[in-house]
């Protein structure tokens, strides 16, 4: 940057310059008297120069007159005293003036375009943002553009920045670990092969946690604390938490059934609602099936990782058990009971309804079914209806304005197979309701909107059904059932499980054998599960629409001129198309009858459907999801589903690269 001096200094020689070569021609060309020429070119000289000094200090004057009129004389000397800088620019971002602060920091600047001489100065001027912070040599600045005046304020804020980042590296994070299946698991082993687990599977996990310089504590046999922080917990991010893989690997090579869930928590005020936090997101995880992580920083939605297999079988029974006396001590409290299922309810939800509503009779309540006037998927409403003489002998069944009608503070809602308001048949009774429990087997939402005083999810289970039934053998009394109410329950079952051939467990033979010593009718059963020839002929439909996308998904999108469909109709079909050899997944794209677009998904167990539809705002299980959405066409939402794919296969090659470098 040129200081006044230097200026007079160029224009002072530059003038020398022009008037000695106005002296040569004078004095050759024209034989003037050179002493008498010399005299007066000095004057005029030194006059120049003196007009020059003169100048550029009233110029110097000016711009600390326009500096004192945009900050005010003492607030300028504050600012000096302050270090903090000033540039002052016209108005086409020539900058004019520079405080001292920044002559002394080398921002030689002056005449230069403000945005050109400062690269990342753009985001003030083009998108008016409040301030931009750059980094010049070992300093780090905040610039801040004044609204009413031509000026840019600038601080250093190194100390400032390093002390935050700092803290953003050291604040607290609160971990758990749980050791999925751990308890159900050592209780059959011998001593040895416990010795094994605990040093093959949980000493694994101590030792990553260390690694990571964090310190974990043993809380329960199959939990523990973890206390690490920011700036180590964020290189655990950045690993994608390849330990879940690792501890599955050990697990499978012991020949156990024993995964892991984590939970964090980070940036709450208080060690008490990190905390806090922290318990909510185990229970979110285990609910989701269990072997992922979830992390939530505070004012930030809850990330997820991991959930790359299906939720692991409970072989014990003991939380069926807690659970079937826990809902009894509830439905002991309460004055009625109304059991409610999903809209479009199927029979795995209509199935779990009167189960429950036997049990509740176990306890001389009055008790309701909320079944009247909702939405039902067509077979089960053809079910329901060719059954209802012999249904209403053993059951009370009503609409949800019947329901709000009888509803009093001591009465309980109990949520069937769902646990989403949005996907209530009957969301005002729901809403309303302040003593709500939920009996579900789907993997749980991060927003779900029901607020339960109960709830018992399980998504390692094959239905709702296999739930209730299980409660129903811990009743304090025995309960009889009714062999058509055994038969629909059987039906939900096999629905859900496509026929016994997929998401089964042990314990999901065991409802059949059960169901069947209760009467169900497992011929009639197979009858009222045939396809119908409208069914028969959609399927063909649908599969002609199919295309194989990289060898192993399965993807019919139905356009709406070709037809509508109902939900069940589309389930079918993805069934159908599953059944194909080296398909791993299928996809259905149509539009219902009711003017929604849908997704009907289905896996062999080597695609996590559920987390493909999650990202789309569907839900579901690992090898069984869904999704409905208005708004959007089937081409839409088609293009939507490949993207999703796309995401999730690009998350499998990040775990199998993980997986050959470890």
């Amino acid at each position: 940057m040129l200081n006044r001096t230097d200026k007079v200094r160029i224009l002072a020689a530059v003038t020398f310059v022009i008037e000695l070569a106005v002296l040569i021609v004078l004095k050759f060309f024209l034989k003037l008297n050179v002493e008498l020429l010399t005299g007066i070119f000095l004057a005029i000289s030194v006059a120049w120069i003196i007009y020059l000094f003169i100048y550029f200090d009233l110029e110097r004057k000016r711009n600390e007159i326009s500096i004192n009129r945009v900050l005010g004389t003492e607030a300028k000397n504050a600012l000096n005293y302050g270090e903090v800088g000033i540039i002052i620019y016209d108005s086409e971002n020539i900058v004019t003036w520079i405080s001292d602060f920044l002559q002394q920091r080398g921002f030689a600047i002056t005449g230069e375009k403000l945005t050109r001489a400062i690269e990342g100065l753009g985001p003030l001027f083009k998108e008016n943002a409040p301030k931009v912070m750059l980094q010049n040599d070992e300093h780090i600045y905040e610039f801040t553009r004044s609204v009413n005046e031509p000026a840019v304020f600038v601080k250093d804020v190194t100390e400032l920045y390093n002390v935050r980042e700092t803290y953003n590296r050291e604040k607290v994070v609160l971990g758990l670990v749980h050791f999925d299946n751990y308890n159900e698991t050592v209780q059959k082993e011998d001593e040895q092969k416990i010795a094994d687990i605990n040093t093959k599977i949980r000493q694994k996990v101590v030792s990553w946690v260390s690694e990571y310089h964090g310190v974990i504590r043993r809380i329960r046999s199959e939990r523990f604390f973890v206390v690490i922080n920011e700036g180590s917990f964020r290189q655990m991010l950045s690993s994608g938490f390849s330990i879940l893989d690792e501890v599955k690997k050990a697990a499978e090579h012991l020949r156990v059934d024993i995964t892991t869930s984590m939970s964090f928590a980070s940036g709450y005020s208080s060690i008490d609602e990190e905390d806090a936090m922290v318990n909510e997101l185990m229970e979110l995880v285990l609910a989701r099936g269990g072997d992922q992580v979830a992390y939530r920083c505070f004012g930030k939605e809850v990330e997820f990782f991991g959930t790359s297999s299906q939720a692991s079988e409970k072989t014990s029974k003991v939380r069926a058990r807690v659970m079937a006396k826990g809902f009894g001590g509830v439905i002991e409290e309460s004055s009625s009971v109304f059991i409610v299922p999903h809209s479009e309810a199927d029979l795995d939800a209509l199935g779990g309804c009167l189960g429950f509503d036997r049990i509740v009779h176990n306890y001389d309540k009055k008790s309701y079914i909320v079944f009247d006037d909702i939405k039902v998927e067509p077979r089960t409403r053809e079910i329901y209806d060719d059954n209802i003489m012999k249904l209403i002998t053993n059951h009370v069944f009503i609409s949800e304005e019947d329901a709000l009608s009888m509803m009093d503070e001591d009465s309980l809602v109990v949520v069937i197979d769902h646990h989403s308001l949005d996907l209530t048949s009957a969301p005002k009774l729901v809403e309303k309701s302040e003593r709500t429990v939920i009996i579900d087997h789907h993997r749980r939402k991060n927003d779900s909107t029901v607020n339960a005083m109960m709830i018992y999810n399980e998504p390692s289970a094959s239905c709702t059904v296999e739930l209730v039934s299980e409660m129903l053998q811990y009743q304090p009394v025995d309960t009889e059932i009714d062999p058509v109410d055994a038969t629909i329950m059987y039906c939900g079952l096999l629905v859900d499980t496509d026929f016994l051939k997929a998401r089964t467990t042990a314990r999901s033979f065991e409802v059949c054998a059960w169901l069947k010593k209760e009467g169900a009718d497992t011929t009639a059963a197979n009858e009222w599960l045939q396809d119908t020839l409208d069914d028969f002929v959609n399927k063909i439909a649908i599969s002609h629409c199919m295309e194989v996308v990289d060898g192993r998904f399965a993807i019919a999108a139905v356009d709406p001129a070709d037809g509508r469909f109902n939900r069940t109709t589309l389930a079918q079909s993805a069934n159908y198309m599953i059944s194909v050899r080296d398909i791993e997944a299928s996809f259905v794209i149509g539009e219902t009858e009711e003017g929604l677009c849908a997704i009907s998904a289905r896996s062999n167990g080597k695609i996590n459907v559920q987390v493909i539809l999650e990202k789309m705002g569907g839900g579901g299980h690992y090898n069984a999801a869904g999704l409905q959405k208005s708004g959007v066409t089937v081409a839409q939402l088609r293009k939507e589903l490949l993207a999703a794919i796309a995401d999730y296969q690009q998350q499998e090659g990040s775990e199998d690269e993980s997986d050959t470098l470890n």
